[in-house]
């Protein structure tokens, strides 16, 4: 059953427990060390998907969410929060390419990490979070990976939310949508130009009711405050 959050106008409150088999997927980093949702325990968690190479929505979320990073950061909260930035592409986002993304956002924040893993893993942690995705034919002309050059073969279609764990990893917030991306210089610029003429809209025009990063750090707040 959802609890009585004050926050009811930026997202929804929620109070699900973890099971062992989610919070101990095999989740690894772009160097290949685990780190299951379980070692994040006694933090605040904050989960968002993404995909290196979505045109659309991502750039915007990874480069919110960093930004959320950031200030929790600068308000001392670096080591009670972590911030993580999870797949929905494991088949393309390893190694080299989550290596080189994560390189974008430098000076990267040491509360932030990209994570993928086994497509099995990731498919069990997004279905049991609701995040919709589907494979979808790609673009005519097809796009090219901004790192390698490589002609795309598919798309992943996908809906943005953005979860928040408290301490005992408990699901307690969901912001679902994009984000509004405020500030100058704030989208890396190799993302700015692979982003598509959708892309560039939403961020030139985001919606009244998109999330922004002061939000996201007034749910982590909450959170701690209700720990």
């Amino acid at each position: 059953m959802a609890s009585t959050n004050p926050l009811a106008a930026i997202g929804t409150s929620t109070d699900a427990v973890l099971p062992a088999s989610v919070l101990d997927l095999p989740l690894v980093d772009a160097t290949g060390r685990p780190h299951p949702l379980s070692s994040f325990a006694g933090k605040v968690l904050v989960l968002s998907d993404t995909m290196t190479l979505c045109q659309e929505t991502c750039p915007i979320d990874t480069a919110s969410v960093v930004q959320t990073a950031r200030a929790a950061a600068a308000a001392g909260l670096g080591d009670r929060v972590e911030f993580l930035s999870i797949t929905i592409d494991p088949l393309r986002d390893q190694g080299a390419q989550l290596t080189a993304y994560d390189s974008l956002f430098k000076p990267t924040p040491a509360n932030w990490m990209t994570l993928t893993g086994p497509p099995a893993a990731i498919t069990t942690l997004w279905d049991r979070l609701g995040v919709y995705r589907e494979k979808v034919a790609q673009d005519n002309p097809p796009p090219k990976n901004w790192r390698t050059g490589a002609k795309l073969t598919y798309d992943i279609e996908h809906s943005d939310e953005v979860f928040f764990l408290d301490a005992h990893q408990h699901e307690r917030f969901v912001i679902e949508g994009p984000p509004h991306l405020a500030g100058t210089k704030t989208l890396p610029a190799t993302l700015d130009t692979f982003m598509d003429a959708d892309g560039h809209h939403s961020l030139a025009h985001p919606d009244p009711t998109d999330w922004t990063p002061p939000q996201a750090i007034q749910v982590i707040d909450w959170l701690r405050s209700a720990a």
